[in-house]
């Protein structure tokens, strides 16, 4: 198996590997392409959830080429039958205001919708 610059250390405990470095950042520019095509000519906001989507997020900004604004949002479950129930804490709530904003929400892993109800 290939290292694919993983410290081997951690590649020890990996059985397999899904996708590629290589292959990621290929969808990433894919996306970035189809996002810049889409709302070409539109004034777009990117709002990231803290703080898995950073990573994710930055490589995606690169992969865009028209103007954007970022923006971010921090949420935290009280108790995992909060999260259960749906009901999150804002913990840091945007700066820009998005109303009639065309507004692309970024996030990493998305295990539930109730973030966005």
């Amino acid at each position: 198996m290939d290292d694919y610059g993983i410290n081997p250390q951690i590649m020890k405990n990996i059985d397999r590997v899904m996708f590629t470095p290589g292959q990621i950042q290929s969808r990433v520019e894919e996306l970035g392409n189809r996002i810049s095509r889409d709302y070409a000519g539109k004034s777009l906001i990117l709002v990231g959830v803290l703080r898995g989507v950073i990573f994710f997020m930055v490589d995606l900004m690169r992969s865009i080429d028209i103007p954007l604004e970022v923006d971010f949002m921090s949420v935290s479950s009280y108790s995992p039958e909060s999260r259960d129930m749906g009901l999150v804490r804002m913990v840091k709530d945007l700066e820009l205001s998005i109303t009639g904003q065309h507004v692309l929400f970024v996030e990493d892993i998305v295990d539930t919708l109730s973030l966005i109800h």
